[in-house]
């Protein structure tokens, strides 16, 4: 475990010198759910994702709540992890991006499996390397 933000380059620097040394990874991204924090963890951690693995984005279900629900919170709608995967993914799409196994960072929401487990709090944030 690192203590500090992790969008932090020491500690991004950090997480990406440990996944070098496993052939599969899974990134979990949960933390501040503001839209420019999570576009920012995607940018850092989802080019470790390995092919057939996921990023998953929770607390994307924040986009579909009420305004009221976060009213103590810097996040809300319009201002959520779901924002911030639509974004990131309209930036894969125009712009590209390579994972660091130095191949084409190809991710795909996989709605497939979120509807299978019927209750998420992460709808559109399973997403999954192709």
């Amino acid at each position: 475990m690192f203590q500090g933000s992790s969008i932090d380059g020491a500690i991004v620097g950090q997480v990406h010198d440990i996944a070098k040394s496993y052939g599969k990874v899974l990134v979990c991204l949960d933390s501040n759910h503001t839209h420019e924090h999570v576009l920012e963890e995607l940018e850092a951690y989802a080019p470790l994702v390995s092919k057939d693995s996921y990023c998953v984005v929770f607390d994307t279900v924040i986009d579909d709540r009420p305004e009221s629900a976060f009213t103590d919170r810097p996040w809300g709608k319009g201002n959520n992890a779901k924002t911030a995967v639509h974004e990131y993914l309209r930036r894969l799409a125009d712009e590209g991006r390579t994972a660091v196994d130095g191949t084409a960072l190809n991710l795909v929401k996989d709605n497939a499996l979120e509807n299978k487990i019927s209750i998420t709090v992460a709808p559109d944030g399973f997403l999954y390397r192709i």
